[in-house]
């Protein structure tokens, strides 16, 4: 196990080797599971890490970062309906160490950095979940919120009911067509769509409360109701990334915000109230979900050694 976190499986990871292996989204679900996922998750969030702002060029979006001695670059295509993209990853030296599907990386650790945040927010005993949207995103969101909490009940609205109601045959859940039907009883809310307006009215929501908007990335897009935003306890992934892409903050005018917390700062605290993780996406969770991706791999001998 190395000093960052890393090494959540057995394997002893072999850098001195010039092989690399690659994972597909098939051998990427393999090998990362929502447990490991969330707990790679953990190491993303350390004081050791360095995260430049995204970068477009062209039609793909180039996402660089470290966390510990393990550096990386995601490059995802900004084409929509064309999910594709690479996850690269290097070892302290600059050895590249393998390449992972960037799509299904993606899927996965957005789910499970919505997972870490509802694991330290939300009410333990929170047992429905709303989960707004029912994109590509949505099945891991679910997976992670039920991996930390006790669900029993889940909810799917998407503007589209055809499209909540085949997610929830699939995952077990019941499709609604009100969004605020759905967060008036949950305990948690996950909004994970493209909107530029928000998906449901602050009157409805219940007193105590936790919300993960993981949807809207620039600061045109807004998922969660301004009343909200102002009133809740706002922790995000990274202050600099939210700073230039949270569209749900800015247009709160919650950034700049001496009380806007990090991830990386929370320890367990109890607020009583609404809380509302707002994401972003940076690249030390790629690299860190990636990473052990690839260790769980090589011990399990997913992939194509290259």
């Amino acid at each position: 196990m190395t000093p960052h976190g890393f090494g959540i499986v057995t394997a002893t990871w072999n850098s001195s080797t010039r092989s690399m292996r690659y994972l597909d989204a098939t051998a990427t679900r393999s090998a990362l599971s929502m447990a490991h996922a969330i707990d790679a998750m953990r190491a993303a969030f350390v004081r050791d890490r360095e995260i430049p702002q995204r970068q477009q060029l062209g039609a793909s979006m180039f996402m660089p970062g470290r966390v510990g001695n393990t550096s990386g670059i995601k490059v995802v295509s900004t084409v929509p309906g064309s999910p594709s993209g690479i996850v690269v990853v290097f070892a302290h030296d600059g050895t590249p160490l393998g390449f992972v599907d960037g799509p299904t990386l993606t899927a996965i650790r957005t789910g499970a950095v919505a997972g870490l945040a509802t694991d330290l927010l939300a009410d333990p005993s929170a047992s429905t979940l709303a989960m707004l949207g029912a994109g590509a995103m949505a099945p891991d969101q679910i997976a992670a919120v039920r991996a930390v909490r006790p669900i029993d009940t889940v909810l799917i609205w998407s503007r589209d009911f055809s499209t909540a109601a085949s997610l929830a045959h699939e995952v077990g859940a019941t499709p609604v067509s009100d969004a605020n039907e759905a967060v008036a009883v949950a305990d948690v809310i996950t909004t994970a769509t493209p909107a530029h307006a928000p998906l449901f009215d602050h009157a409805a929501l219940g007193e105590r409360v936790h919300i993960n908007a993981v949807g809207a990335f620039t600061p045109q897009m807004a998922e969660i109701p301004t009343q909200t935003v102002i009133e809740s306890y706002v922790v995000v992934d990274d202050y600099d990334a939210a700073s230039h892409e949270a569209g749900d903050l800015l247009q709160a005018g919650r950034l700049p915000d001496v009380d806007l917390t990090e991830l990386l700062e929370l320890g367990a605290p109890d607020h009583g109230g609404r809380t509302l993780f707002k994401s972003v996406g940076i690249a030390s969770q790629d690299i860190a979900a990636a990473r052990v991706a690839l260790e769980n791999a090589e011990r399990l001998n997913l992939g194509v050694e290259l």
